[in-house]
């Protein structure tokens, strides 16, 4: 198993604790209660397709468990000391101009395991990420992504 440090921002790690307990109340309480529930009522274990059904949900979430639960043993929480204030890094809000589209977000670096595409939570392994780390307000990159080449500047940095 990868046993690399994941660096984490207080909220990042936050949610991966509660995501984790979600996901234990839903493994040790929920799915045992419909598995009993299941095995009485359906008859033979080998053709009830709702006991298979729970089965596998079951091994979802164990899988999902020992996921999080290895992100959160390898984590290093970011204090706000650490993240930097002039310079785009992990755990670095920052509002970003897409020139190719005249357009403009607010954007967050995170790592890998904290990335939420709908919030604005980039991943410094991303593309794009990768050419930001580091670049301060008015810097331009350049971005080769799947669609086309496009050209973004650094208008703000906030903590």
């Amino acid at each position: 198993m990868n046993q690399e440090v994941v660096y984490l921002t207080k909220e990042g790690n936050a949610l991966m604790q509660q995501e984790l307990e979600k996901v234990e109340k839903i493994l040790y309480e929920e799915i045992p209660e419909k598995l009993k529930a299941s095995k009485l009522n359906g008859g033979d274990l080998r053709e009830n397709k709702e006991y298979m059904y729970l089965q596998s949900q079951q091994e979802y979430y164990e899988r999902e468990a020992r996921r999080l639960q290895s992100i959160l043993e390898r984590a290093e929480i970011l204090s706000d000391q650490a993240i930097v204030k002039d310079a785009i890094g992990i755990g670095t809000r920052f509002i970003l101009q897409d020139l190719t589209l005249k357009e403009s977000g607010s954007f967050t670096l995170v790592s890998p395991a904290e990335v939420d595409l709908d919030n604005g939570k980039i991943s410094v392994a991303s593309p794009v990420g990768r050419l930001l780390l580091g670049k301060k307000e008015g810097d331009h990159v350049t971005a080769k992504l799947p669609w086309g080449t496009s050209r973004f500047r650094v208008i703000a940095i906030n903590r």
